[in-house]
């Protein structure tokens, strides 16, 4: 039987964030507002970019890829739809970093998010990823967003090497950014949205609280795969 372990967050910096996210359906369906919680004007599915996992440097967006598999790219699209090529070993050729975005996509967040931010502090949280490394609690530090590879720096060096951190926000509460597996989502003012669209360093799309997360959201994606002889 699977232990699920809750975490009390009364207390912590991480609280309300916590309060303001709803929990997945009973259909099993999981929303953007389980990650993200409610109260902004815009909202984001920032894609982390494949990388070659020859180690060449080499990167492929999530549009070419779904261009590639004759099928819709859009706020919903599942890595399970696109053509992910394997090697003689039977591994992927393509990989996403999990449960962060890559570096390029994280410091074009970084730069689109400064204007908004100024010299507040920003809080960068470690929540289930603490867990899973053994940290009974959720590991929060507080530095300034241009501070956030110091801190990964700093919980790796303390605690261990991990994906993360899964949660970040300044002391206003301004914007949210909340990774989780292939994508990271961003609520935030329509103005900030706007600047992070328009990054040529940044793949992303508009979502809705309502835009499903889970890997079986991409149902659109799904039907066409399997329908003979459909074009897109």
């Amino acid at each position: 039987m699977t232990k699920i372990i809750a975490l009390n967050y009364e207390g912590t910096e991480l609280a309300w964030l916590q309060a303001g996210l709803t929990r997945p359906m009973d259909d099993g369906q999981t929303p953007v507002s389980d990650r993200v919680p409610a109260g902004f004007a815009a909202y984001l599915r920032v894609f982390h970019r494949f990388e070659a996992a020859d180690s060449s440097g080499r990167t492929r967006t999530w549009r070419a890829l779904a261009q590639e598999a004759r099928v819709p790219f859009h706020a919903e699209t599942c890595e399970r739809s696109l053509p992910l090529d394997t090697g003689v070993d039977g591994e992927p050729l393509w990989v996403t970093d999990p449960d962060q975005p890559d570096a390029a996509t994280r410091e074009a967040l970084v730069r689109c998010l400064d204007a908004a931010t100024g010299d507040q502090p920003v809080f960068f949280a470690y929540d289930s990823m603490a867990v899973l490394w053994g940290v009974q609690a959720p590991l929060i530090r507080r530095s300034t967003l241009a501070g956030l590879d110091d801190v990964r720096r700093s919980v790796a060096a303390e605690v261990c090497d991990m994906p993360g951190p899964e949660f970040w926000w300044p002391h206003d509460r301004s914007w949210v950014v909340t990774s989780d597996m292939v994508s990271t989502y961003v609520g935030c003012s329509a103005e900030v949205a706007e600047r992070i669209l328009g990054d040529e360093e940044i793949e992303a799309l508009p979502v809705t609280p309502r835009t499903r997360v889970d890997c079986s959201a991409d149902a659109a994606n799904h039907r066409l795969r399997h329908a003979e002889g459909q074009d897109v």
